[in-house]
């Protein structure tokens, strides 16, 4: 599989039908701020110590005039072009690149370079844009850059293609109005102009580049706060302030971004001042303990880590060997293995963030009341396996990654008390993807992380239904119920939000009642920095030109 970020953790994407997903990968961390699970952390929520984006679309967080700022990732940009693999640029290629909207920190729309959006009808999306905009080489933005830029991603060939997949045609009927026209209602694509793949870049450029656009040396033309000025695919890149943007001349004049090869690197880079800031980290414990303290801030998110059982390969097609399973995680013990790396538990598929656009706090938790969940006890643990076709457990393999191999053992550990013994397998992080995406019927007993998210629920299809079943897809339980899809149809189908809430609520019911999965922990994002903190940094940071919500400590 093909890499499409080496960042926060190391993830290694894989591409399903719906959005890049990252299988599990790195051990680390723990962040140094006190909004760790242990710390009372909730699901998705930030901790006190994130300061909250408090500034209009384009505004930067603070006025604080930075010469330069330097940035560190893990991992490197071997091109601008969204088209292709864009490795680690997908943490960079936003400073330059804008959205039409953003996501805000509760799921909600919020303006970018559209000023307003409607949706006409179950198949129609109608943007407004942002007047005044120009691009970095001083030209107007109109709504024929957003067109060809969505066509140029929707190509056959395009590694963004699957997220348009559903779009008969795109309109600009004026030169600040784009219509989408979807081929048939699908709920979830009101937030595609608000993430890393819809982002937009000079039509005129793109066209007198056709065989090297977003090549080193060619580079592109956007919109964004700060404009490419160079690209080297091994050690990083440079950008400089936009003199044209929208928002006003940001306060950071230049902005230097160095790739390494790991945390430790970085670390080290951190402590001798080669850089100021990472917005990406993967072992924050390690990384602290090199950098210093109080460099590393961790926020849970909306993307989760489950425990996966291939529910039609015996025991694991018994339910009770899976409730079993379900019963016998203590997830307290798991997250403590990820050295920090976890944002918070989780109880559910579907992360609770991924409800709130759909009602009240107060029906999201009436909603998530009603949904089966397996908290630890080994004696019920131990009856739910007496109820199966093995009362008295059995041996079977627990497939991990080499670098996360301390999680594999704390969960084989305690799936050994109930009498299921499984023998912990290593596998190369780079061979890990093929494995669990193989043919359905051999895909084993793993744990997978599941990387950045979409803000809404139907994002957790990609481990659901008979489509993903197919070489490649996530579908790693290989559990394919008639009734579980026609519910992933119905929710993508269904505009009503209260209606979305209940199909969503009645998947995860069934979702609980099957347990083909079990739930974790929410995912932590971490940056770090002993000079700076990054305003609403949350589950879709990266969405949206995040320097300019950086902020002095």
């Amino acid at each position: 599989m093909k890499s499409d970020v080496n960042g926060p953790a190391r993830r290694r994407l894989l591409r399903p039908a719906a959005l890049a997903v990252a299988a599990l990968v790195a051990i680390g961390a723990a962040a140094c701020t006190d909004n760790s699970p242990d710390a009372g952390g909730t699901a998705g929520k930030a901790g006190d110590a994130v300061k909250k984006r408090t500034v209009g679309p384009g505004k930067p967080e603070s006025d604080k005039k930075i010469p330069q700022l330097k940035v560190g990732i893990l991992g490197q940009v071997p091109t601008l072009n969204l088209k292709k693999g864009i490795g680690a640029g997908l943490y960079t290629n936003t400073l330059g690149l804008e959205s039409l909207l953003r996501v805000g920190p509760g799921g909600e729309l919020e303006p970018w370079l559209a000023t307003s959006w409607k949706q006409t009808s179950d198949t129609v999306y109608e943007y407004t844009l942002r007047e005044g905009v120009k691009f970095s080489d001083g030209t107007p933005f109109t709504s024929a850059d957003v067109k060809y830029s969505w066509d140029f991603y929707r190509d056959q060939g395009s590694r963004r293609s699957h997220y348009y997949a559903n779009v008969d045609h795109i309109e600009t009927p004026d030169e600040h109005t784009v219509k989408v026209i979807l081929k048939s209602p699908t709920a979830s694509f009101k937030y595609t102009p608000a993430m890393f793949w819809s982002v937009i870049f000079q039509k005129k450029f793109a066209q007198a580049h056709p065989k090297d656009f977003g090549q080193p040396g060619t580079l592109l033309v956007a919109t964004g706060p700060w404009k490419f000025d160079s690209l080297n695919p091994t050690s990083g890149m440079e950008l400089s302030a936009n003199p044209y943007y929208w928002g006003g001349k940001p306060p950071i004049e230049k902005i230097s971004v160095k790739s390494y090869a790991d945390d430790n690197s970085m670390a080290l880079a951190m402590r001798s001042g080669e850089i100021d800031l990472s917005p990406g980290i993967g072992s924050p414990k390690g990384f602290s303990a090199t950098a210093g303290k109080n460099t590393v801030t961790t926020v849970a998110t909306c993307a989760t880590t489950f425990l996966s059982m291939p529910t039609k390969t015996a025991p694991w097609d018994d339910i009770h060997v899976r409730r079993a399973a379900a019963y016998a995680i203590d997830r307290k013990a798991v997250i403590a293995s990820t050295q920090g790396r976890a944002g918070a538990p989780l109880n559910t598929l579907i992360s609770p963030l991924l409800l709130d656009p759909l009602g009240s706090k107060d029906e999201v938790d009436k909603a998530l009341g009603t949904v089966p969940v397996y908290e630890h006890s080994v004696a019920k643990a131990k009856a739910e396996l007496k109820k199966s076709k093995v009362p008295n457990g059995f041996k079977d393999t627990y497939v991990s990654p080499t670098s996360i191999a301390a999680t594999g053992e704390v969960i084989v550990d305690q799936l050994k008390k109930i009498g299921i013994n499984l023998k912990l397998q290593k596998v190369a992080d780079s061979a890990f993807a093929a494995r669990a995406t193989g043919p359905a019927d051999q895909r084993p007993v793993t744990a997978s992380e599941t990387g950045a998210c979409s803000p809404d629920p139907s994002w957790d299809a990609i481990f659901l239904g008979k489509a993903n079943t197919a070489k490649g897809g996530l579908n790693i339980a290989n559990y394919t119920p008639p009734e579980v899809d026609k519910l992933l149809a119905d929710g993508l189908a269904t505009q009503e939000p209260k209606k979305r809430l209940q199909i969503y609520t009645d998947l995860l019911k069934r979702l609980g009642e099957d347990v083909p999965y079990v739930p974790l922990y929410a995912e932590g994002n971490h940056y770090a920095s002993p000079k700076y903190d990054i305003a609403g940094y949350d589950s879709y940071w990266m969405n949206s030109p995040w320097a300019l919500n950086v902020v002095p400590k």
